[in-house]
């Protein structure tokens, strides 16, 4: 998933819009570039006048600003069409009509569920962590991007979305027919992991609206049972709301820096915590798939001295995307900001490195990862 800034509201995207508008047309159709500008109006005028295809002018414009965002090759930037951008807002506030699932694009473009929502249709028709989607309603998902898979996969509630994927361990593909229902994401589940000592576990899917405060109900049911550590299992979430993760670790620092963040200028901006925060030894779980906000938190622990961290070295997303919505009903979303760890690390491209090296193996019930960070805690709370 993606890291949103979400400090920017509607206006500010318009104006926005409106000012880049001006600035383009008078800094380059009056200036130097005004080449590009006339291929582009002749391009234009050709459709208009001898193709055998007429799109309406709006879908050319629309296309224009796509080609536009792509000679960015910024893979984090797109214009988002007025459906993407609804989808987007979906995602964020945590409630929409679907099968409920995870999906994260791989390196090598495959669209990998990472983990079915638990009681959601998905869960029931016994899709799995690890199988690759390769259809949606017929439409193969080569080249799809992941933002349009999730679309495909959501609808009205009572209406059936067909789904082909490859199941690696099974060599073999399977179909599903599923039914989509309202989804109402919870992303912290918690239990106890351990009894002596007492050892309390969340782990977090995802950061959206509501995380904070489901983290923060967790973490009171924690200390109602007395827990002696705490485990975070931070692995498979490739990130979300950028404010919420700067919220999360409020919650686990005392008057420290979280994240400090600049800009296409320069300009820096420093995040804070506060005081009060849990004081509970504390272990955080990362793989490969711990992505964006998910570094920011994990970061924020580790520099800070709060945290160890194991698994695996993270993804390795240091950037900072803000939503600006546009006059046609869509939306820009551009990356406008780097973000660095406390420590002034910049981990883009490179991840973060855990203090406790573990690697799971590919299949296996054993979790070796989550032992791990038990057997650290128990020699920490003994």
């Amino acid at each position: 998933m993606v890291l949103i800034n979400k400090t920017l509201r509607f206006m500010a995207g318009i104006l926005a819009a409106i000012g880049l508008g001006v600035v383009l047309l008078t800094g380059y159709a009056l200036g130097t570039n005004w080449s590009g500008w006339s291929t582009l109006f002749s391009v234009m005028g050709l459709i208009e006048t001898v193709s055998l295809n007429q799109p309406p002018a709006e879908k050319m414009l629309e296309g224009a600003a796509m080609g536009i965002v792509a000679s960015l090759e910024d893979p984090y930037s797109r214009y988002l069409e007025k459906s993407q951008w609804e989808e987007l807002q979906l995602q964020l506030s945590a409630e929409f009509g679907g099968i409920g699932v995870y999906l994260i694009e791989t390196e090598e473009g495959k669209l990998t569920i990472v983990s079915p929502i638990k009681g959601t249709p998905a869960e029931r028709a016994g899709l799995k962590n690890g199988d690759i989607v390769t259809q949606i309603n017929a439409v193969s998902t080569y080249g799809m991007t992941q933002d349009d898979a999730v679309h495909l996969m959501r609808g009205d509630p009572g209406t059936q979305v067909d789904i082909v994927v490859y199941r690696p361990e099974e060599s073999r593909e399977i179909e599903f027919k599923i039914i989509r229902e309202i989804i109402n994401v919870p992303s912290a589940e918690d239990k106890i992991v351990n009894r002596q000592p007492l050892l309390g576990y969340i782990r977090l899917n995802q950061f959206h609206a509501r995380s904070a405060q489901e983290i923060a109900a967790s973490l009171n049911n924690m200390e109602t049972q007395q827990v002696k550590g705490l485990i975070l299992d931070l692995r498979d979430n490739g990130g979300g709301d950028f404010d919420a993760s700067v919220m999360i670790a409020d919650l686990f620092l005392n008057a420290s820096e979280v994240v400090s963040i600049k800009d296409a200028r320069g300009q820096e901006t420093i995040h804070q915590a506060y005081d009060g925060a849990i004081a509970i030894p504390m272990v955080v779980l990362v793989n490969k798939n711990s992505a964006s906000a998910s570094e920011i938190l994990a970061g924020a622990l580790q520099d800070n001295q709060r945290a160890v961290l194991v698994g695996e070295k993270t993804f390795g997303k240091g950037l900072v995307q803000t939503v600006y919505p546009l006059a046609d009903g869509g939306a820009l979303k551009l990356t406008t900001q780097k973000y660095y760890t406390p420590n002034g690390t910049d981990i883009n491209e490179i991840g973060i490195n855990p203090d406790i090296v573990v690697q799971n193996a590919d299949t296996g019930d054993h979790d070796l990862q989550l032992e791990r960070a038990i057997e650290y805690l128990k020699q920490k709370t003994s």
